[in-house]
């Protein structure tokens, strides 16, 4: 075990950890969904980018697609990695085209997973439409994405995100039951955040300045209208009706 995961394993430095990294919460969900997956499902990366649960798909039939066109951020923002061609690496692509047009047949895949990328697609509904004609009946969607967010990726950040009726709207258009569709974070974690990221860009007597303004917000309790007032995304398990052919 390194010394990060030594760290994260004290329980006040693991929850905190948990309320300000939205990917750590996000590695917890999708790596625990895949799991939950049978052995041997083939299983669709959609817009798979570096491809970064390829890892926790070894029990899977793996497949990859992406436009491949990203390189830089050519708006940069706070939340911009700034990556290069040289730096940012996509992984090897099964399928190389438009997410909302993938050539494959119908009912195709076992499950499909697509995280972080619907902010990036110009036409998410068709989207998921897609998704649902590539799955099999009884198949399985893993979505994650965030309903409020900075620029990044651009040019190709189309959206700052989507709310849950949105997926309870759309999913339910392409024919998907919706099994699980939890928020993460709220209102005032995401306080927290966007303080500790002006901190991080800001002076050391503006950090001062700031740090109380921080805690207050870290020790709010999330209530249910924090959470409906914003969150920092939503984590959606759906599966295709089966009586959809």
């Amino acid at each position: 075990m390194g010394i990060k995961n030594l760290i994260l394993a004290i329980p006040p430095i693991r929850t905190l950890y948990a309320r300000l990294n939205n990917q750590h919460v996000r590695d917890v969900f999708v790596k625990a969904e895949l799991q939950k997956l049978p052995a041997g499902s083939l299983i669709l990366d959609a817009g798979c980018g570096s491809q970064r649960y390829r890892g926790d798909c070894a029990h899977l039939a793996y497949k990859a697609q992406d436009f491949g066109q990203y390189s830089t951020d050519e708006k940069p923002a706070l939340s911009a990695k700034n990556e290069t061609p040289q730096t940012y690496q996509y992984g090897a692509l099964d399928y190389v085209g438009d997410i909302w047009a993938i050539a494959e047949k119908d009912a195709t895949f076992d499950a499909i997973m697509c995280t972080e990328v619907l902010e990036h697609i110009p036409y998410p509904a068709e989207t998921l439409k897609e998704f649902s004609r590539l799955l099999r009946p009884g198949g399985t969607l893993i979505l994650t994405a965030p309903s409020n967010c900075l620029r990044h990726f651009d040019p190709y950040f189309f959206s700052s995100g989507y709310s849950d009726r949105w997926y309870q709207k759309f999913l339910g258009d392409t024919g998907m039951t919706i099994r699980t569709l939890e928020p993460v974070g709220d209102y005032f974690s995401w306080m927290a955040v966007e303080i500790a990221r002006t901190a991080k860009v800001s002076s050391i007597l503006s950090r001062l300045f700031l740090l109380p303004i921080f805690l207050y917000y870290m020790g709010r309790k999330k209530t249910e209208a924090s959470v409906n007032a914003l969150c920092m995304g939503y984590h959606v398990v759906a599966t295709k009706r089966s009586d959809l052919a």
